[in-house]
């Protein structure tokens, strides 16, 4: 059933995220508070430490991405309620997954961009800075919001998911 309903609250979170480029908070909310509670009811005092380990495993490494903004607010309260319902290792798995995808997924909206030289310059400017001179400033300049390479990351997390299931099943 928890299977079922990751599912539905991940289908829910690409079509909200695709279409207004949000993640609601009744979703993730809801979805936490019932993989929360349904865990505790079918399982007791086990079943709400086992939905609490998943849930903070899928939200402090996405908070830490958030920091670095990497992913939206959305993203890390979505991570914590698919952990609340599916479990700190598919939660973990899934992530690590998702982050792939996401890497292939922005080289390839690298690749795609008219400016894609002038960023590659700027890039390994970047890494020249870091390598030769040890400068770690350059990894604090701060980016033009409008510059930045930009896409919903539910375009990773759902195949993510998706492709995490099918080995997760294999398994079990």
């Amino acid at each position: 059933m928890d299977w079922w309903f990751a599912g539905l609250l991940l289908a829910v979170a690409f079509a909200t995220d695709v279409r207004k480029r949000i993640i609601p908070n009744w979703l993730t909310v809801s979805g936490a508070g019932a993989g929360l509670i349904g865990h505790t009811i079918v399982s007791g005092w086990e079943g709400l430490t086992w939905s609490a380990l998943g849930l903070a495993a899928g939200f402090v490494p996405m908070l830490l991405l958030y920091a670095l903004k990497g992913v939206g607010a959305g993203d890390v309260k979505l991570f914590a309620a698919v952990g609340a319902v599916t479990g700190a290792a598919f939660t973990l798995y899934a992530m690590a997954v998702s982050l792939c995808i996401a890497g292939f997924i922005a080289c390839a909206v690298f690749l795609w961009r008219h400016d894609r030289l002038q960023r590659f310059k700027g890039i390994f400017g970047i890494l020249m800075r870091l390598w030769l001179f040890r400068d770690l400033t350059a990894l604090l300049k701060p980016s033009d919001e409008e510059e930045r390479l930009r896409f919903p990351f539910m375009w990773a997390v759902l195949p993510g998911a998706v492709y995490s299931f099918l080995a997760w099943k294999e398994f079990l």
